[in-house]
């Protein structure tokens, strides 16, 4: 849309503003619009709901989706909410799963468990996360926030805000998200509220615990106050995944070695492994929260967040690799698509994946409340948080050869099974570790460190005159370090025993990997023989290994050279850090009135922001490549690292206008136009450069720090008709014009006289979405008892291009009994047009149900039972055509029971 475009379509929200002045200054002076329904609180913006003697009134679900219709109803732009229906307690078990249940928000999974949202078909670094108004770090290497860092135990309430307004701090075109937790003046004397659980997950056939807690006390008259709570859960599960790599397209096939390919311009897959994950997520919380009630003018709230979370993935996998030169035999279809082959590389691999993931996130804030009168308000709020993920080193790979005397790798026949994944037979007796021997090995990993200071101050005036409501007006400034180190063993010691023919003793290979029929495929007739990288590890640096080596003495001196074993070093070019320093401002009126005998409102506003970026980095010239003695991947000749810095900087300014009109009883129409932007991922910004020298998959990837913020144009409207206090229909529509896309593009460049594929984000266009959504729910109160109790929610939104999501949930809620069912759905799309091996990413559709019921024993004690992913459903990665299978993944169905306790 052009420029002149928008700013017609400003100036029409202004002229609307201004037509509603006419009916307006034709009432009485002092007359304005009654407001509609509010909260009990009557602001929308605290973090919970509070009854007239100040006790947060808690009636189960239907009062949580009255106080959300209550949020929707009366914010100045346009949003929806997730909140609690008792204390600590989301719809949920994780806030990104809460949150789904939001219209156009659907959500990616780490292990089973939500982690990243994508919001109206845009991707998770669209959207902003803040937790009570901040923004908080996050462990991973981009911008984008893991949700499952936070318990939703900690969480009282979520607000997802679909259009911004200029108060709002800038980053997300898709969304802001805000995370709300409770404070000590949200009750009036004491609260104690204590959770226990033990979750089983099916996969894995264990229970594991899980407790939460939430202790307030306010002293004296009211006027300080502490609050604390925690959250612990240790969940034991498994996991199961097919897993290709991606394939190798345009690939040509010499079946007899004539010189004249069968096949060209063939997908292929060359490497496909099948594993099996035992592993653990571990997660402690805690925050806490002091209040000091000064004056009646002043209060001040201190507040300190802490959360870790391992995940300590132990993935057994056996896995097979060969290449176009190794086929003798293939049959390929219409799309071609190589659908079965015979001939492998290799004996068949067994190999000890170690991906953990170390988390740990701080936050501390202060925050000022200055009310001198009815009439001016005023908040500064300064905060520092901090995330890191300690994943550096702490990653394995341990490989070894099965090469049974029985079998042949040339016999080896592939194909796709009737269920659509690869089956492999021929294998040999894969029970027979005596002959196995050892290959590549590493240790590896990036760790992470993100570290924002921040501060917001905003002063609000109640102006009341004619048809001006409020005058507002803000600065906000942030410093935030996003840091990248990466290590890895030296390069001379991953292939120490590559090709060497050095025997693993059985001894080694102490447990199974349950894999019979393995995820139905008919792969395996039995469990595998599996290891711990760490007993391979030791087995390997001990004499009987080392002495099988053509040159033990050589070995025993490239080891003492480390350390004296297979430890790590930093990788300088693949490390770096980007620094952003932001600082902006924002002036905003509100208006209200009522055009005729129907009240409306909105607001314009303009937000300014500028933004410094400092990448620094090490620059290493590519000298050339050696290959090992014993095969294994090329080793990659590196000039010694230089220090590097690049400097970029931008400024935006930032309209925006939200208008809202009842125009019949309780119907309101909303319309709002804003320009936003979302700055590049933080991971882009880097000067660091990954070299895969590997012969048929030669790429190089770099950070680009001169990438522009993406820039969007947001244009929505919605028409809302609320039934009664917790029930409503509504139907959104919106369009998003956005320009300086960034994206991964990929060209051909020449290093050393050889070819490789540069991969490099870049600022590539522009791209327009549109859809429509429509949601609603009812609460059958009108029905006789016992149907009363009943109760629907359903939304759909349709993005185009090619994006629908749909939820929809069942209730009852009847005296002592509360029971939900709820089900999620998204269509396929594509991921990444530049994913694995370089080929376009796909998702499958995918669709889970989930349930709980709850029964109130008294006022005090609950009991509680879930069920999550109750029908088992996995995600499927693909590319392109579904036979071209990436990931096949599942966690399987996870259950849950409990007590609850409130005092």
């Amino acid at each position: 849309m052009s420029s002149v475009k928008r700013f017609r379509l400003l100036s029409l929200a202004g002229s609307a503003i201004l037509l509603a002045t006419t009916p307006a200054l034709a009432q009485a002076p002092a007359q304005t619009a009654p407001p509609p329904p509010t909260a009990p609180d009557g602001a929308v913006q605290d973090a919970s709901v509070a009854s007239e003697e100040g006790d947060i009134v808690v009636t189960g679900l239907r009062e949580s989706l009255r106080r959300a219709t209550d949020i929707k109803r009366n914010a100045d732009n346009i949003v929806d909410s997730i909140v609690a229906d008792d204390i600590g307690k989301l719809p949920d078990q994780n806030i990104a799963e809460a949150i789904q249940r939001i219209p156009g928000v659907t959500i990616s999974r780490d292990n089973g468990e939500g982690q990243f949202i994508t919001v109206r078909g845009l991707g998770p670094a669209f959207s902003s996360a803040l937790y009570n108004g901040r923004i908080l770090a996050t462990e991973n290497q981009g911008r984008e926030f893991s949700f499952d860092i936070l318990p939703a135990e900690l969480i009282n309430r979520v607000d997802v805000s679909k259009t911004p307004t200029a108060s709002q701090i800038e980053g997300g075109i898709a969304a802001t998200v805000d995370m709300y937790t409770a404070r000590p003046f949200d009750f009036k004397e004491g609260k104690v509220a204590l959770s226990a659980q033990a979750n089983y997950d099916k996969l894995r056939g264990q229970f594991s615990p899980q407790f939460s807690g939430l202790l307030s006390k306010t002293f004296g008259d009211g006027d300080f106050g502490i609050l604390g709570a925690f959250s612990y859960i240790d969940r034991k599960i498994e996991g199961k995944r097919i897993f290709t790599d991606g394939w190798e397209a345009n690939q040509s096939l010499d079946l007899n070695r004539d010189g004249t390919p069968e096949f060209r311009g063939v997908s292929i897959p060359t490497y496909v492994e099948w594993g099996t994950n035992r592993t653990s997520r571990k997660r402690m919380s805690g925050l806490l929260t002091a209040q000091w009630r000064a004056s009646d003018a002043l209060l001040f709230t201190l507040d300190g967040l802490y959360s870790k979370l391992d995940v300590n993935d132990d993935n057994k996998v056996f896995f097979v690799y060969g290449g176009p030169g190794d086929v003798t035999a293939a049959t390929v279809d219409q799309n071609n698509t190589v659908t079965s082959y015979t001939g492998i590389a290799s004996g068949p691999m067994f190999t000890n994946q170690i991906r953990p993931r170390l988390a740990t996130t701080y936050q501390a804030g202060a925050n000022l409340a200055w009310t001198p009168s009815d009439r001016l308000t005023g908040t500064v709020d300064f905060s520092w948080s901090k995330a890191t993920d300690d994943t550096g080193g702490n990653q394995a790979w341990f490989e070894s050869n099965l090469a049974t005397p029985s079998y042949s790798p040339a016999g080896v026949k592939f194909a796709i099974g009737p269920t659509g994944m690869p089956v492999y037979t021929g294998l040999g007796n894969i029970l027979d570790t005596s002959n196995a021997r050892a290959g590549f090995l590493t240790y590896e990993g990036v760790s992470v460190e993100d570290e924002i200071y921040q501060g917001n101050t905003n002063l609000k005036w109640n102006v009341d005159s004619g048809i001006l409501r409020r005058i507002s007006g803000g600065f906000n400034f942030s410093d935030r370090k996003k840091s990248r180190f990466s290590f890895k063993t030296p390069d001379a010691l991953q292939c120490l025993y590559c090709g060497a023919g050095v025997s693993i003793p059985s001894s080694v290979f102490t447990g199974t990997a349950d894999a019979t029929n393995f995820l139905g495929t008919g792969m395996f007739d039995s469990a595998y023989p599996t290891y711990a990288a760490a007993d391979l590890a030791k087995y390997l640096l001990s004499d009987a290994a080392i002495n099988q080596l053509a040159n033990p003495a050589a070995a025993r001196a490239a080891l003492a050279a480390n350390g004296g074993g297979f430890g790590v070093i930093p990788v300088p070019g693949n490390s770096g850090s980007a620094q952003e320093r932001t600082i902006g401002g924002y002036v905003e009126a509100s208006f209200g009135g009522d055009f005729g005998s129907r009240p409306w409102s909105g607001n314009i506003g303009l937000r300014y922001t500028r933004t410094n970026v400092i990448s620094r980095g090490f620059g290493q010239e590519i000298l050339g490549f050696t290959t090992p003695a014993g095969g294994g991947d090329p080793i990659v000749n590196l000039s010694n690292a230089q220090p590097i810095v690049e400097q970029g900087s931008y400024s935006q300014l930032l309209p925006s206008a939200n208008f809202k009109l009842d125009v019949f009883e309780d119907v309101v129409f909303q319309a709002a136009v804003a320009k936003t932007l979302t700055r590049a991922t933080l991971s882009d910004l880097l000067l660091i450069r990954n070299i895969n020298p590997r012969p048929r998959e030669r790429a190089i990837t770099d950070g680009n720090p001169g990438l522009e913020p993406m820039i969007g144009w947001n244009y929505d409207a919605a028409l809302t008709w609320y039934l009664d206090r917790s029930s409503f229909l509504s139907v959104a529509l919106f369009a998003k014009d956005l320009s300086n896309i960034s994206e991964s593009v990929t060209t051909t460049i020449q290093v050393q006289g050889l070819d490789f594929r540069r991969t490099r984000p870049e600022n590539v266009g522009s791209r327009s979405y549109k859809g429509i959504e429509f949601s609603g729910q009812y609460t059958f109160t009108g029905l006789p008892e016992p149907l009363d109790g009943l109760g629907v929610q359903a939304n759909i939104s349709l993005v185009d291009p090619d994006a629908t999501t749909y939820n929809a949930v069942a209730f009852y809620e009847k005296g002592p009994l509360q029971a939900r069912i709820a089900y999620n759905w998204r269509n396929a799309y594509q991921q990444t047009e530049q994913g694995n091996r370089g080929q376009p990413v796909n998702v499958d559709a995918y669709g889970i149900w989930d349930a709980s019921i709850n029964y109130a024993v008294n006022d005090k004690l609950t009991l509680f039972a879930q069920g999550l992913n109750l029908f088992n459903e996995k995600t499927f990665l693909y590319s392109v055509y579904k036979e071209r299978v990436i990931s096949f993944e599942t966690y399987g169905p996870r259950y849950a029971l409990g007590v609850r306790l409130n005092f």
